[in-house]
């Protein structure tokens, strides 16, 4: 998967506005996986981190790019730095549980961030058919996803997330990748 080029910084009064919710995890809320995925992080987080769907949450971090959360777990940091798909679960450990966060830190070397990247990348490419969607939240066919009032469209049809088509009577949501290369 390409990745994106550097996301832009939260301005000054974005990062005022956000800093009581930071740190804070963004997970695709309609993916079965990536739900039981955040409620582990959740009980291992012991408070330290706030974890929450992306379909209802991303509207608290206007500098995340609402496109690349649909795609890949994203983590902003209390200096409004934002991690993403691989990048994202490491620092995630890192916060949560340091001993652990320890036994990530392989991932900065040569070769390892790259195969932690792909494999992160075919995991949630694939998310849905390892575990189901539950959609809550959605209707008609598309999301809601709150990036309106950032100028971008209000829903995001379903074939631009999975690939394929929507079917009439099935509600449907959003993926997660961004750029880990420049974030850690």
């Amino acid at each position: 998967m390409a990745r994106p080029s550097a996301p832009r910084d939260p301005t000054p009064a974005e990062l005022a506005a956000a800093a009581p919710l930071l740190p804070l995890a963004l997970y695709d809320g309609a993916c079965v996986f990536c739900t039981a995925q955040a409620e582990r992080a959740r009980r291992l987080s012991g408070g330290r981190l706030r974890i929450a769907p992306l379909q209802t949450a991303l509207a608290e971090v206007p500098w995340v790019d609402p496109e690349e959360a649909v795609k890949a777990l994203q983590l902003v940091d209390r200096d409004g730095r934002v991690y993403a798909g691989a990048a994202a679960v490491v620092r995630l450990l890192r916060l949560t549980r340091p001993a652990l966060g320890l036994l990530a830190l392989p991932y900065h070397l040569p070769g390892v961030r790259w195969l932690a990247d792909r494999a992160y990348d075919a995991v949630a490419a694939r998310r849905y058919a390892i575990a189901g969607r539950s959609d809550d939240g959605c209707a008609d066919g598309a999301c809601g996803v709150p990036w309106a009032a950032r100028g971008g469209a209000a829903r995001v049809d379903q074939s631009t997330i999975t690939g394929r088509p929507a079917a009439r009577s099935v509600r449907s949501s959003t993926p997660p990748s961004s750029d880990s290369n420049q974030r850690e």
